[in-house]
């Protein structure tokens, strides 16, 4: 791998919108979360107003309104699980992006790490060759 003076900046950079990418993922999947829960919370009282229903003989919402808002939910609970399935998989993978490019600057910085190494030591055995001989 050739060392460019770029490549460093433009790995971090890379990282940087991968990761803004990540934080976008990961709210959408909170705010998918949060609605799932919503339905949910909304499901659970339709049920005690049917269950009330039921019991009591008296309901001011009528059935067929409970059950078709029921099936309501059910279809947009289907539709959110599937949207968090996807952001899960899209999250996952912009994770291993991050990781690959956080691989791939570590290697650089590296692979540059060696080179100022190996360039000071050629300065230092020039430098040593030179100052040893009795050259003018």
């Amino acid at each position: 791998m050739s060392i460019k003076p770029g490549s460093r900046q433009s790995l971090r950079g890379m990282i940087k919108l991968q990761v803004l990418a990540k934080a976008r993922h990961e709210m959408e999947l909170s705010r998918l979360n949060a609605q799932f829960g919503a339905i949910t919370e909304e499901n659970a009282a339709l049920f005690r107003m049917q269950n009330d229903r039921f019991e009591n003989g008296a309901g001011i919402v009528p059935a067929d309104l409970i059950m078709k808002r029921l099936e309501t939910n059910k279809a947009k609970q289907a539709g959110l699980s599937e949207r968090m399935v996807r952001e899960k998989r899209d999250l996952l993978a912009v994770s291993r992006t991050i990781d690959i490019l956080r691989g791939r600057l570590r290697q650089l910085e590296q692979e540059m790490e060696r080179a100022a190494s190996a360039e000071e030591i050629e300065e230092y055995v020039i430098h040593t060759i030179v100052g040893g001989t009795s050259l003018p």
